[in-house]
């Protein structure tokens, strides 16, 4: 078996770059972009987002072996809201999507917000879904009031500035205010963790990745993310019964944001599904944790395999 690796610091803001393309889908018009050889998964961004989120969610998949083709959901970016406001139509546009590119089925992987219109592909659309990865993902109630601190770091220029400056300069105090958000962690935890970050460079370039999504090009992904907080706020719990495609759900154990009880749910509402705990996770354990390279590893182990299958 080839050797696992990371991605780069120099590959992650590729994603960033990466050009990307509208076609015009039954569903409507759909933004994507591709990146990468080999075998493709369709990677179903978060909130707020777009396909350059999508692009970094697949990233590690991509220097792995695969392709990864990221659309950007209504809302976001080139994609409008027209092409799709609820769960069931984003759903809906993601199988045009996979029409129009004449794609039969596809590995799918979702992480937090894209989880709702990602398990209702699958459910919706059981012959276009090979296998399903989510991680952290939305399927139940879920209702997020950002504080007015928030408000001002994550959602105008000057936050954003504010934010990269930190993460230059500052990146531990950075970290730690970040986890803290997001996690359910104490503060001696948050801070063994957060100098963990600080010391590793494709953790700390992950973070600033993801930051970079949230704050650039902030206009263009609003319509996405006042529907998002709408539509998530709406559900009561998704159908996820009919999924019959091989499952697995990732969450952290100390997720503030969604919390657990999202991946206990998905656990038992669908026929043999797999649910992997990651230890002390934050919202975006996967890549931040401790434990987050043993949960990549057996993530990539378990796409190949179900890819095979």
């Amino acid at each position: 078996m080839n050797e696992i690796r990371r991605p780069t610091p120099e590959e992650l803001a590729e994603c960033l770059a990466q050009p990307s393309q509208v076609l015009q889908t039954a569903a409507g018009p759909l933004e994507y972009a591709e990146r990468g050889r080999g075998p493709a998964l369709l990677a179903v961004h978060g909130a707020p987002g777009g396909y350059d989120e999508g692009l970094g969610l697949g990233e590690f998949f991509r220097v792995n072996g695969f392709k990864t083709i990221a659309p950007s959901r209504p809302g976001y970016l080139g994609t409008p809201l027209a092409t799709g406001r609820t769960p069931e139509e984003q759903a809906d546009a993601l199988a045009a999507l996979l029409d129009s590119l004449q794609i039969e089925n596809i590995p799918v992987i979702a992480a937090s917000a894209g989880g709702p219109s990602s398990y209702l592909l699958a459910a919706r659309h059981p012959d276009r879904v090979s296998c399903l990865l989510e991680i952290g993902s939305v399927c139940r109630n879920f209702v997020h009031a950002p504080t007015p601190l928030e408000k001002k770091l994550f959602l105008s220029q000057a936050g954003h500035w504010l934010l990269g400056f930190f993460l230059d300069h500052f990146p531990e105090s950075m970290v730690k205010y970040l986890l803290k958000a997001e996690s359910t962690l104490d503060r001696q935890a948050i801070a063994v963790m957060a100098k963990e970050i600080r010391q590793d460079a494709s953790k700390l370039a992950f973070l600033k990745f993801l930051m970079a999504t949230i704050g650039t090009r902030r206009q263009e992904r609003q319509d996405g993310l006042q529907n998002d907080v709408a539509q998530i706020a709406a559900i009561t719990q998704l159908d996820l019964a009919p999924i019959s495609c091989p499952t697995l759900i990732m969450h952290g154990s100390a997720d503030l944001r969604v919390s657990p009880s999202h991946g206990e749910y998905a656990k038992a509402s669908i026929a043999g599904a797999e649910l992997y705990w990651i230890k002390d996770g934050s919202h975006s354990g996967f890549w931040l944790a401790g434990e987050a390279y043993t949960a990549q590893d057996y993530a990539l182990c378990w796409l190949r395999e179900k890819s095979r299958a």
